[in-house]
């Protein structure tokens, strides 16, 4: 192709461009034009919904309808209370639309939002807690638990909110053991609850399985709290009842001990003869007797010198070994 041909062909290309392009319209004002297409554009249809959570205390037109126009959101009341919900029917539902000039209508009159607060549900455990330390400030002294009435909570609180619970009053019989109290968190209605006092006691149990004539450590017992219903009167509920005993028969594991199951661990037996000792400065005498008591360890017993036959108070300390005490020694010299 000659160097004429090459220019002719550019100029061809030049005016079909010109001829689809509206002469001394600058670029900027193209990109200003496909904006305003794109607003003008038609809008997403408005939708009623059918449910919604709200999660602040105010409820607003857009819980209500989606889609809505720009600048057009409004709050049109209060969000219901935690735990509970609010329905709004179709006549409401038209009178908020019109009232903010929204062509909306309901297509039957069963039409209706479900709105429903973003809410925890407390737990009993928390209740509890709450309702013990009230009861233990004003009513009881003793250990004790609580039996809340009911298995289900009905208190709830909103979602962004701590859960803290008031005990607004509390009124308590000592002869029923029963309460009856008003108890709510912030920004909820209060509720009421009724339960009972369950009084406790701890016991003694044995951390592993007992022999006839086995001597009761403390390293073997665990002191666990029970209520006190299920402790008799006969219940070891004291360390120096059981701690140094022997059983009896034999103890099972993890239940309450009871008197009648232990006896004193006696290392000097009423009639036995044992080994007597006196103790002058640094010179330890020993003589025999007869034990005219039986005795457990540290216990003060009368014995009967086998020589003498004089009778004298000693303190058991250990097996069929007593010692005189220095004021029985004194007494005797005396």
């Amino acid at each position: 192709m000659t160097r004429i041909g090459k220019t002719l062909t550019k100029l061809m290309i030049a005016a079909a461009i010109a001829a689809v392009t509206p002469a001394g319209l600058p670029s900027s004002a193209l990109a200003a034009g496909s904006q305003e297409a794109a607003a003008s554009r038609p809008a997403l249809p408005l939708m009623l919904r059918d449910r919604t959570t709200v999660d602040g205390d105010d409820l607003l037109l857009s819980h209500l309808f989606a889609n809505l126009p720009a600048g057009m959101d409004r709050e049109i009341g209060a969000a219901p209370e935690p735990g509970h919900r609010l329905v709004v029917g179709a006549r409401q539902l038209w009178r908020y639309a019109k009232s903010v000039g929204l062509s909306w209508r309901p297509s039957h009159a069963k039409q209706s939002v479900v709105i429903t607060r973003a809410s925890i549900q407390i737990p009993m455990d928390v209740i509890a807690d709450a309702l013990t330390a009230r009861l233990a400030d004003e009513h009881i002294a003793e250990d004790f638990d609580i039996d809340v009435f009911g298995r289900k909570s009905k208190l709830f609180v909103a979602a962004n909110r701590p859960l803290t619970v008031t005990v607004y009053a509390i009124d308590y019989s000592p002869r029923t053991q029963r309460f009856d109290a008003t108890i709510g968190v912030e920004g909820s209605r209060s509720v009421s609850v009724a339960g009972r006092v369950i009084p406790i006691v701890e016991v003694p149990m044995l951390r592993r399985h007992a022999m006839p004539g086995q001597v009761i450590t403390e390293e073997m017992v665990a002191w666990t709290r029970v209520p006190a219903r299920k402790a008799g009167v006969t219940t070891v509920t004291q360390r120096e009842d059981i701690v140094g005993h022997t059983a009896r028969r034999p103890l099972t594991a993890g239940v309450p001990v009871r008197l009648t199951d232990l006896r004193p661990n006696l290392l000097v037996t009423k009639g036995d003869l044992i080994t007597l000792m006196v103790r002058t400065g640094a010179m330890t005498l020993t003589a025999r007797g007869e034990a005219l008591e039986s005795g457990t360890k540290g216990a003060v017993i009368r014995v009967r010198n086998a020589q003498s036959e004089r009778v004298v108070e000693a303190r058991v300390v250990g097996p069929d070994m007593a010692i005189i005490e220095p004021a029985t020694l004194a007494s005797l010299n005396g």
